[in-house]
């Protein structure tokens, strides 16, 4: 039995939504990411050590990230896309290299789990859990 066509397809502008906001984040442009999240976006971001709560929360941690760290790429390792009505749960692993403090690219290892919300415009994301994996010995 095929899969309906209408949720391979929003299963496709989800995972093209999670490219764009790495995209983003390696072009620095912050106006792609403030529009990549609701503004009641709810969640925790890397070293995050109390619940996000709202867009103005998320972005001053945006921010931090775009003034220290220097993207270079990424590679999505994993995604699984689950459907629920209009409201995804979205798990992923990948990778993201940036500049090291030596001026070297150094790899850091991501896992996620995002919440997507159908909204008029398409697909956003409007809550997430992403954590650094441990260093590779």
């Amino acid at each position: 039995m095929e899969p309906d066509p209408r949720r391979r397809a929003d299963r496709e502008e989800i995972v093209a939504h999670i490219h764009g906001l790495f995209q983003a984040y390696i072009r620095l442009d912050r106006e792609a990411i403030r529009t990549g999240h609701t503004d009641d976006w709810r969640g925790f971001q890397v070293r995050s050590t109390k619940l996000v709560r709202g867009i103005d929360a998320y972005m001053e941690n945006a921010d931090r990230i775009l003034q220290t760290l220097r993207g270079r790429r990424y590679e999505l390792l994993d995604v699984d896309v689950h459907l629920y009505g209009d409201v995804a749960v979205v798990y992923y692993v990948a990778d993201y290299w940036i500049d090291g403090p030596d001026g070297k690219e150094e790899r850091l290892g991501l896992r996620s789990v995002d919440i997507y919300r159908r909204e008029p415009g398409g697909w956003n994301q409007c809550g997430s859990n992403i954590c650094a994996l441990p260093a590779e010995n």
